[in-house]
């Protein structure tokens, strides 16, 4: 752990293979109006497309990235690397195909990284902030999981986003991706990080952002991990052992870890729960949603991997 981090936010984005999108993605970044210092470190995984290659080599020739190259690993070592590599006191994780939002309107009252910046800076008892994502390319809408997050939320199982924002130092001390979590990672990474911060008798508070100031892009174009066959009680149990004490405490429990596994994955939102949670937050968004979806929650984009 470095013994001194400069105030600021590094930008952690892992590319394997992934150079039709990540210069875009970069230059959302960079077109954020951003007030405090920032870098984009880009974890090379071993990639050997020749696209890719030469879009890497492109994006390292602007002065606020980083390249870093290991050889592959899968995209939780990565982001791993990335964070261990980071120069600041603050890390956001963007996937290669995605993009921040650089629409003015949603801009006015800043970025969603300075915003996140200044929540956590003045405000320890908040573990970290998160923003709403909508769906671009072969998709245009909010995510059906739009509302604001609780701990007790996601320790029933709730989706958290790639692209929370947090304090490099809590996700190291949390223990940072698991690589044998091979799905739901990004959820396994936010339980590890508030697991650390029960721990050493912090708060977890979650500031919400609303935005959406997340882009996640929905093609077919690359294999996203979301569609990889793993089982869940597996990869669920994984976190819940890693990380009993938690579960046991926030959910007044006793028992064994594979009971409350399976009590989690039962507490998991169906895409009615995560609508009706989405209407208490603001109805109209939530019936916009329902729209989107041609009115069913067994939503015929569900093959596109949409959230």
């Amino acid at each position: 752990m470095k013994s001194s981090t400069p105030e600021g936010i590094s930008f952690v984005i892992p590319c394997f293979n992934s150079g039709d999108y990540l210069q875009e993605a970069v230059q959302s970044l960079i077109q954020q109006p951003h007030v405090f210092p920032y870098e984009v470190v880009i974890v090379d995984d071993g990639s050997d497309d020749p696209s890719t290659l030469r879009a890497l080599e492109g994006c390292a020739e602007r002065a606020e990235v980083r390249v870093v190259h290991q050889e592959h690993g899968g995209h939780h070592a990565a982001r791993n690397t990335g964070i261990d590599a980071a120069s600041f006191a603050y890390v956001m994780q963007l996937d290669a195909d995605d993009r921040l939002a650089t629409d003015a309107k949603l801009l006015k009252a800043g970025s969603y990284p300075d915003r996140a910046v200044k929540f956590l800076r003045t405000h320890e008892h908040v573990a970290f902030v998160h923003t709403m994502s909508r769906m671009i390319g072969d998709f245009d809408g909010l995510t059906i999981s739009s509302y604001p997050c609780r701990e007790e939320l996601i320790l029933r199982k709730h989706h958290v986003p790639t692209s929370i924002v947090c304090r490099r130092d809590d996700a190291i001390r949390g223990g940072l991706y698991d690589p044998h979590v091979r799905k739901w990672g990004d959820w396994a990474f936010a339980v590890n990080l508030l697991a650390g911060r029960f721990r050493r008798g912090a708060a977890n508070n979650i500031v919400c952002i609303a935005g959406p100031m997340h882009e996640y892009r929905v093609h077919s174009r690359t294999r996203r991990v979301s569609n990889v066959e793993v089982s869940e009680f597996d990869m669920t149990l994984l976190v819940v052992e890693k990380n009993l004490d938690l579960f046991r405490d926030r959910l007044n429990r006793t028992d064994f870890a594979m009971d409350i596994t399976r009590d989690v994955l039962a507490a998991k939102p169906s895409r009615l729960i995560d609508l009706i949670r989405m209407a208490e937050y603001d109805l109209d968004q939530a019936l916009t949603v329902a729209r989107q979806r041609e009115f069913t929650l067994a939503s015929p984009f569900e093959t596109l991997g949409i959230p």
